[in-house]
C-alpha cells in the first residue's frame, strides 16, 4: 500500500512538473510571438516611412497645428463670450464672424441683416524695431461715429509694404527739407550732378503748408491730392497733414468708425470680400454698406470674435 501510495505520489510530482514546465514554454513562446510582432510593426512602420517619405511626419504636423489653431479659436469665443455676458439680447447688435467673414445684425432676438464681408489677414510687418499686426480686434466695441465720404491717411506701413512691392525704398519728406525728385536723395546730395547732366537745376519736392510741390527750375506745381509720390526708385511718404497723404475711393462711401483707427466700411477690392485678406478693419461691398449704415446708430454694440 505504502508502495501504490509513493507511485502515485511520484506520478502526481510528475505531472505537476510537467505542467510547470509547460506554462514556461507557453511563456516563453508568447514571449517570442510578442517580439516578432514587436518586430513586424517595427518592420511595417519603417517601409511606410521610406515609402510616404516625410509625409507622415508632414500630417502629424499639420494636425498639431490645424488643433492648436481650434484652440486659438475656441479661447477667442470664450473670452467674447465672457466680455458680453451682461449684453441683454435686446435693442441692435452688429456681430462679426472672422471665422466666417460674415457680418449680422440681431435686433430683439432676431438677425435682420447679413452680408459677406472680409477681415484682417493676420500677417505682422516688422521694421526697424516695430511690428505691426494685421488683426481684426476681438471684443466688444461700440460704433463711436459715422462718416460719409471718409477719406484714408494711409500710416506708414502702407508705405512700407508698397515699396518692398516695388522693390524700392522709403523716404520721408518733412517740413522745411527737401527731396531731389529724380533720385529721392536729400536735394543738396546730387542737385550738382543731375544739374550738369540735364543743363539745368533738378527738380525738388517740398513741404508748402498743407501740400506738396515740385519746383522746377522756378516753376512751382502742385502735386495730385491722394497720389502716391514716386522719386527714383522711391516711394516719398509725406506728412499726415498734406493733401497727398488723403486717399478718397478706398474705404468706400460710408464708414463705421469702432474707435483705435478700426472700422467697418465700404472697399476698393470687392473681388477679394469673404477672405480674410485686410489690415485689420471689416470691409463690405458697396450695396452692404450703405445699408448698414442707414440701420447703425452710434453706440450699438459690435461683437467681433
Amino acid at each position: 500500500m505504502r508502495r501504490w501510495i509513493g507511485f502515485l505520489g511520484s506520478w502526481a510530482l510528475l505531472v505537476l512538473a510537467l505542467g510547470l514546465a509547460s506554462i514556461a514554454v507557453a511563456g516563453e513562446w508568447i514571449n517570442v510571438r510578442d517580439e516578432r510582432r514587436l518586430d513586424r510593426a517595427a518592420m511595417i512602420d519603417q517601409m511606410i516611412a521610406e515609402r510616404s517619405g516625410n509625409k507622415a511626419g508632414e500630417l502629424r504636423q499639420t494636425a498639431a497645428q490645424r488643433a492648436g489653431e481650434v484652440n486659438v479659436l475656441q479661447n477667442k469665443v470664450q473670452a467674447v463670450q465672457q466680455q458680453t455676458d451682461d449684453v441683454p439680447d435686446t435693442g441692435q447688435t452688429i456681430i462679426v464672424s472672422t471665422a466666417e467673414n460674415k457680418l449680422y445684425v440681431r435686433r430683439g432676438g432676431q438677425t435682420v441683416f447679413d452680408a459677406v464681408c472680409s477681415t484682417g489677414k493676420g500677417s505682422t510687418l516688422a521694421i526697424d524695431g516695430h511690428t505691426w499686426v494685421f488683426d481684426t480686434p476681438i471684443g466688444r466695441l461700440h460704433v463711436v461715429a459715422k462718416e460719409e465720404n471718409p477719406e484714408w491717411v494711409p500710416p506708414d506701413w502702407h508705405y512700407i509694404e508698397e515699396a518692398r512691392k516695388n522693390g524700392m525704398r522709403v523716404v520721408h519728406l518733412g517740413p522745411g527739407n527737401a527731396i531731389d525728385a529724380r533720385t529721392g536723395q536729400p536735394a543738396s546730395s546730387n542737385s550738382g550732378f543731375w544739374s550738369w547732366f540735364s543743363g539745368g537745376s533738378s527738380p525738388t519736392l517740398r513741404v508748402k503748408g498743407n501740400t506738396v510741390v515740385e519746383n522746377d527750375g522756378g516753376t512751382e506745381r502742385e502735386l495730385p491730392p491722394g497720389k502716391m509720390i514716386t522719386a527714383g526708385d522711391a516711394i516719398v511718404v509725406p506728412p499726415a497733414n498734406t493733401k497727398q497723404r488723403h486717399f478718397t475711393g478706398i474705404l468706400g462711401h460710408y464708414r463705421l468708425e469702432l474707435g483705435d483707427g478700426y472700422g467697418i466700411h465700404g472697399t476698393d477690392e470687392p473681388e477679394k470680400l469673404g477672405q480674410s485678406v485686410s489690415h485689420g478693419c471689416v470691409r463690405l461691398a458697396d450695396k452692404d454698406i450703405e445699408a448698414l449704415y442707414k440701420m447703425a446708430n452710434v453706440g450699438d454694440t459690435v461683437i467681433i470674435y
